[in-house]
């Protein structure tokens, strides 16, 4: 069954999810694209084909079924525009690129999650609402990662590692095996993180230095 599915943000992680849509149709047909959805945009432009639709206050006053896509990279702005979208007909699919290995039956991803191309997943993995994992990121054995947060490209995360919610895991990052990386924490672009990441610290190096709280 082909569904209505529309993506909220119009930026470039926006544009990069419709053209993982179009990828996932060629492969198998599940989802017609009607637009996006930006508060930052205008009503009715056009971005690489697609219409902007409007903006929340759009989105809640629909009167049929809609799936939406969030597709903001920075974990808390994702989270603020969530909790405005209010509307019971609106579902949050999960949303997997074909080219993506997404591991064994045990792996849990909940609503929301977008898999981009060349992920792998391992085993006993959960992804909690509204992850993104981005192109080309490993996630090893066991590993939790909390709601909302977000794994940019090519990010290394070894098995048993704990990630909080609302994170930002720079491109290329590094995480070693049994380690958590607290609530709203980001870790830098090519980090490699030797040791626990408190709440609310940014980490940047290798290996991985706190800078600020």
């Amino acid at each position: 069954m082909v569904s209505d599915l529309v993506i909220y943000g119009a930026g470039g992680l926006g544009r990069e999810t419709a053209l993982m849509v179009q990828q996932i149709n060629a492969h198998q047909k599940q989802w017609d694209l009607l637009g996006f959805f930006d508060d930052g945009k205008q009503k009715g432009a056009q971005i690489d084909g697609l219409p902007v639709l409007g903006g929340v206050h759009d989105l809640n006053t629909t009167t049929a079924p809609l799936s939406v896509a969030v597709a903001i990279s920075n974990p808390q702005a994702r989270k603020k525009i969530i909790a405005q979208i209010s509307n019971s007909l609106i579902q949050f699919p999960v949303l997997v690129h074909p080219s993506a290995q997404t591991g064994s039956d045990t792996n849990i991803f909940e609503q929301g999650t977008i898999i981009t191309a060349g992920v792998i997943l391992t085993t006993g993995i959960t992804l909690g609402a509204f992850v993104i994992v981005n192109l080309d990121t490993t996630i090893g054995h066991d590993v939790q990662v909390g709601a909302f947060t977000a794994i940019m490209p090519g990010c290394r995360i070894s098995g048993n590692v704990h990630i909080g919610e609302e994170v930002l895991l720079g491109t290329g990052a590094v995480i070693l095996q049994n380690l958590t990386i607290g609530n709203s924490s980001k870790v830098g672009a090519g980090a490699v993180v030797i040791k626990e990441v408190a709440a609310g610290h940014t980490v940047v190096g290798v290996p991985a230095k706190s800078v600020k709280r």
